[in-house]
């Protein structure tokens, strides 16, 4: 699966190569036919370039969603506008705990039967939905066409968006490690559960040494307290740092919230129906914080690329490494 992934990177290179030999090819043309590829490019430059953000999860139902939902509301308040894609192909639930009833999904772009920005829908205080389909056993590992697909639609959507949160889905499929490849920053989302923590350091593992992403923010979900977040953190940090040599940001905690429970069931997200509540409040500080991370990042780094072109860029820094990590004393 890893070199499926490699050979992936390897055709968008292809496009990319072709894409700039088109580019040049259409200064040498006359000015006045229309050359739809240079206007494309133009408009792409032109536009504003999202923070993309991936929240993700090395195991299933650790409050991955609730996260990018809630994230995405605080960023909505501030004045942002805010994409939330759900990448969980195949078991998708953004649109359930917003209660939305969305009446096309990504599957309809996929199968060429619409545009992305016909699929979209606008969620709660202005938020724009990408919603995936639920049931579809096919979505759950797209082809290598079908990601250069759906990349390329997301890519040339010129929706001027300030904000793009992936909610992906749980573990290390290679529809995971391919949009968290897609993206500037990643929030990983864990709980005290030791299983959870032990999926969440496989999961930076693989993406560090498999595709060198070497940088993580955590997100420590349904603790007590914040010291009990906090020994969750310093766990992880600890044996990554020994065996890894990543970056582990501590992010945030979010407490266990009877009121967050009945939200989910209300299907209505608990910043806005118990924005008093601690888990709202929780959700506000972690959206201040990663809004802190992006001006950071932004400082240093300039200019951010979108989607499949970090993918390029990673591929491009990154030493190659085709074999899936070994079993080690970690």
């Amino acid at each position: 699966m890893i070199e499926d992934l490699d050979n992936q990177v390897a055709t968008l290179k292809e496009w990319a190569k072709k894409a700039e030999q088109e580019r040049k090819a259409d200064k040498t043309r006359d000015t006045n036919k229309p050359v739809p590829s240079s206007v494309l490019a133009r408009r792409l430059a032109e536009r504003k370039v999202p923070y993309t953000l991936a929240v993700t999860s090395g195991k299933g139902g650790v409050g991955k969603t609730l996260v990018t939902v809630n994230l995405a509301l605080n960023f909505a308040r501030q004045g942002l506008k805010v994409l939330v894609i759900d990448a969980d192909l195949g078991l998708a639930n953004v649109d359930v705990v917003l209660g939305l009833t969305p009446q096309h999904t990504i599957e309809d772009v996929l199968a060429g039967r619409m545009n992305i920005a016909d699929v979209a829908i606008a969620g709660p205080l202005g938020i724009t939905v990408l919603p995936a389909a639920s049931g579809v056993a096919g979505l759950s590992s797209l082809t290598e066409a079908q990601r250069i697909s759906l990349m390329d639609h997301i890519d040339h959507w010129n929706a001027d968006f300030d904000m793009v949160l992936v909610d992906t889905g749980a573990g290390i499929s290679s529809n995971v490690r391919y949009f968290i490849l897609s993206v500037e920053r990643i929030l990983v989302v864990a709980t005290p559960d030791p299983a959870s923590i032990t999926d969440a350091y496989a999961l930076m593992k693989v993406m560090f040494m498999n595709h060198r992403i070497d940088h993580f923010d955590l997100v420590i979900n349904q603790v007590r307290a914040e010291r009990e977040a906090l020994d969750v953190y310093r766990t992880l940090h600890r044996v990554a740092d020994r065996f890894l040599s990543i970056g582990l940001n501590y992010a945030g905690y979010v407490p266990y919230d009877d009121l967050l429970v009945q939200s989910v069931r209300r299907q209505k997200p608990v910043t806005l129906l118990y924005p008093e509540s601690s888990s709202a409040l929780a959700f506000s500080s972690l959206a201040d914080k990663v809004l802190n991370r992006w001006h950071q990042d932004r400082e240093r780094n300039g200019q951010a690329l979108f989607f499949w072109r970090r993918v390029l860029d990673e591929s491009a820094s990154a030493p190659a490494v085709n074999n899936p990590p070994s079993a080690e004393s970690d």
